[in-house]
């Protein structure tokens, strides 16, 4: 299952709290962390200021509590969490899977789980704000409807044919042919 992640797990950026202006820039890949730092500074001197990038396995950042106190100061305590979990291996495929296999799963939703299933993250907020989105799911849903209903009619059909060829009372009298010569 893990060889259908995408080689990016997860980026996000942020400025750095005050009194910094500090950028930083952050990507988890599925081997390594990436965590990009450009300071923002009036600089007399008139050097200019070069990007830091620390790179570091997965199991080297879980280890470094230093860099947990200062990535926790710049992106938060939800966002370390997070990270921490994907070092781990704790993935959460449900948000990594294509958007045409979601609307799939989602067209056999009622549209109040699909209201409280939006409600849940980012991505299937996003989702189901967009006009195409319930295009797509009204389009799934009436298409599943008449094969169910199609379905439906077919069984009926096949359990009258059933019942008429068992029962030999609702079967027509067959009329006996005779010839007279």
């Amino acid at each position: 299952m893990t060889s259908l992640l995408l080689d990016t797990l997860y980026e996000t950026y942020s400025q750095a709290p005050p009194p910094s202006k500090d950028l930083h820039h952050f990507s988890i890949t599925k081997t390594e962390i990436i965590w990009k730092a450009w300071s923002i500074t009036l600089r007399t001197g008139g050097g200019a200021a070069v990007p830091r990038e620390i790179r570091m396995p997965h199991a080297e950042f879980v280890m470094n509590e230093q860099q947990h106190k200062q990535f926790q100061k710049v992106f938060g305590k939800k966002v370390l969490e997070y990270t921490l979990n994907l070092c781990h291996g704790h993935y959460d495929f449900l948000i990594r899977m294509p958007e045409s296999l979601l609307i799939h799963i989602f067209s056999f939703l009622d549209l109040d789980d699909i209201g409280q299933l939006s409600k849940t993250c980012k991505k299937f907020q996003k989702m189901c704000k967009s006009e195409e989105f319930w295009e797509k799911i009204k389009t799934l849903q009436n298409k599943s409807a008449f094969d169910i209903k199609r379905m439906g009619l077919m069984v009926y059909k096949k359990l009258i044919n059933f019942h008429q060829k068992t029962d030999p009372q609702k079967q027509p009298m067959q009329r006996r042919q005779t010839a007279f010569f």
